[in-house]
C-alpha cells in the first residue's frame, strides 16, 4: 500500500478523494467518527490523511496547472504525461510519421477517437467547432481531430480543419479538409 501507513488509510483516501462523492471536512470527520464507534481497526485520523496527501504531492509534485482564458474563464488542465499511470495510457492514437506506430493506433484513427473538446498549444487553449485564425491571416475551422505524445517531446502537435474565406457574404467554409500544425494558430 506504498506510500499509505494501511490499508484502512488507502481505502479511506480513495473515499475521501473519489470525484464523485466530494466530502467537506466536516462530512469527513462524521465518517470518521463513524467509522471509529463501530470499531474499524488502524482507522487514520483526518490529521494523518492531510499529512499523507501532502507527502503524495511532495512526492509527485501538482499535477494541476490553473488556466485563465482570454475571456477570463478558468480551466484546470492536468499535466497526465507527468503521472505515473502515463505510460499505461494509450487514449489517442499516435501518428509515426510514414505510418502508424502500433496496429491499435490505426483502429484508433479510423473508428474510436472522439474529438477533444479543447486542446493547449504554448499555453493558449483552442476549442473545437470554433473559428481560429492562423498566422498567415487565414481563418480556420478550430480542430476536429488532434493528436499528441503522452511524454513532452519534440513531435508537432496538428489539427484537421477546413479553410474559411470570408467575403461580402459572410462566411464560405471549403468542403476539403486541412491538416495543418497547430503552431500555425493565433
Amino acid at each position: 500500500m506504498y506510500p499509505w501507513p494501511s490499508k484502512a488509510h488507502f481505502i479511506t483516501s480513495l473515499l475521501f478523494s473519489s470525484p464523485q462523492l466530494l466530502f467537506s471536512e466536516a462530512q469527513k470527520k462524521a465518517v470518521l467518527n463513524w467509522a471509529k464507534e463501530l470499531g474499524v481497526q488502524s482507522l487514520p485520523s483526518l490529521g494523518a490523511m492531510k499529512k499523507c496527501q501532502s507527502h503524495l504531492q511532495d512526492l509527485m509534485g501538482d499535477l494541476t496547472e490553473k488556466v485563465t482564458s482570454h475571456s477570463g474563464n478558468v480551466f484546470y488542465i492536468n499535466r497526465l504525461h507527468q503521472s505515473p499511470t502515463c505510460l499505461a495510457m494509450q487514449d489517442y492514437p499516435e501518428d509515426g510519421g510514414t505510418g502508424m506506430l502500433q496496429v491499435f493506433n490505426g483502429k484508433k484513427m479510423l473508428f474510436d477517437l472522439p474529438s477533444p473538446p479543447a486542446v493547449q498549444v504554448d499555453r493558449t487553449v483552442y476549442f473545437t467547432d470554433k473559428l481560429l485564425q492562423e498566422s498567415s491571416g487565414a481563418a480556420a475551422d478550430t480542430p476536429i481531430n488532434v493528436t499528441k505524445s503522452c511524454e513532452q517531446s519534440d513531435k508537432v502537435l496538428y489539427a484537421l480543419g477546413r479553410a474559411i474565406e470570408w467575403t461580402d457574404a459572410g462566411f464560405i467554409m471549403s468542403d476539403d479538409e486541412e491538416i495543418i500544425p497547430t503552431s500555425m494558430f493565433i
